[in-house]
């Protein structure tokens, strides 16, 4: 006799495919928003201990205190949070206030004398006689042009320089997508938004700085020239440039800028590139010496093409340095000039500035908007 089990048990829908899809792509994107805040607060918070991210500000700034530095030296962030000694505030009567406003490249080491800035403020004094002279570092390493600019308006004008330098644009063409950087729509806009993503900055220095090098040499010789960035024009660079001129020459500050050295040439080789520790963008596009070679000088022509239509003084340190012999001495890798670098860019600058410049401070206009320079 056959006993009766009751109603079968009823099967549960399977969902969807496009409900399945929709949960993959949230649960994609929890994993990555996630990714996102933790990378984003240990490099705002952690990395870097003589570093914070100013969220009021919208940019790095540095901390109080003595750190140590490359090399077993120590470096010294003061009280108003620049690297380097004290500084009185405000200046004495007839001094001249110069502020450095750069990436690594102007922290340098860190101290008074491994840094351009503080062998400007030497080598100043020491040929005009008639001023004084006082340089104050506000390098950052890893600096671009949008975030320097936040502390050029936050952290330098509130001083009123007489003079500020700029020698930025390492970090924009490095680290930031080709495609990100011109005007057309499209991909450059979604370009852009993944620059800002430091999950994504990070996944490309793992896999273009680290990995890179290990599976793949760059190309080298005639054929690593392309042509792709023959007539590149980064133009958000450009803008930021442009309004970094804005905002200190607003202000009555004079403006200095200056152009981008680089150790790499056309006729380097492989052996040329690993021992004089070329470094090349994280990308794809730019993995090759002609290449790398045409975008450097793409930027450098946007810089002179900017300073001449704002009319304010360029100091060419890519011409001047590149020739000059043994320029390949000056650097410690594709771009960071090591101490004799330094001296070399600031005794250009000082001899720059020491002739254009005196003539034409504490005038009047001092703290108004000044005449531009050239």
């Amino acid at each position: 006799m056959l006993r009766d089990r009751g109603p079968s048990p009823t099967k549960r829908p399977r969902p969807g495919v496009g409900r399945s899809v929709l949960l993959g792509a949230v649960l994609t994107t929890l994993v990555f928003a996630t990714l996102e805040v933790a990378v984003r607060a240990w490099v705002y918070f952690f990395r870097d201990q003589a570093e914070r991210f100013d969220t009021a500000t919208g940019t790095f700034i540095l901390l109080p205190g003595r750190y140590a530095g490359a090399g077993g030296r120590s470096f010294y962030v003061n009280t108003r949070g620049f690297v380097g000694a004290e500084f009185q505030d405000p200046v004495s009567p007839g001094t001249i206030r110069i502020v450095t406003l750069g990436d690594s490249c102007t922290f340098g080491g860190g101290t008074d004398w491994g840094t351009y800035g503080g062998q400007l403020e030497v080598r100043l004094r020491s040929i005009d006689h008639t001023h004084r002279y006082q340089v104050i570092n506000a390098g950052i390493r890893g600096l671009n042009t949008e975030l320097a600019l936040r502390r050029l308006v936050t952290k330098v004008l509130p001083l009123t320089p007489d003079i500020v330098t700029v020698y930025l644009g390492w970090n924009d063409l490095m680290k930031l997508d080709p495609r990100g950087q011109v005007e057309k729509p499209g991909i450059a806009i979604v370009a852009r938004l993944l620059d800002r993503l430091w999950l994504i900055k990070g996944m490309r220095k793992l896999l273009f700085y680290y990995l890179r090098p290990l599976v793949s040499a760059p190309a080298t010789g005639p054929a690593s020239r392309t042509g792709r960035f023959r007539d590149y024009r980064p133009a958000v660079f450009e803008d930021n440039l442009r309004r970094i001129i804005h905002a200190a020459r607003d202000q009555g500050t004079r403006v200095v800028v200056m152009t981008l050295p680089s150790v790499v040439s056309d006729d380097m080789g492989l052996d040329d590139l690993h021992r004089l520790n070329v470094i090349f963008p994280y990308y794809q596009s730019a993995y090759s010496v002609g290449d790398f070679v045409d975008l450097i000088a793409a930027y450098n022509r946007s810089i002179r093409a900017t300073v001449a239509s704002e009319n304010v003084m360029l100091v060419d340190l890519a011409t001047e340095i590149a020739d000059r012999a043994g320029q390949r001495n000056l650097f410690f890798d594709t771009m960071h000039p090591n101490q004799a670098g330094r001296v070399v860019i600031a005794e250009i600058l000082a001899r720059h500035i020491s002739v254009v410049v005196p003539a034409q401070l504490h005038s009047t206009e001092r703290h108004g908007v000044a005449p531009a320079i050239r």
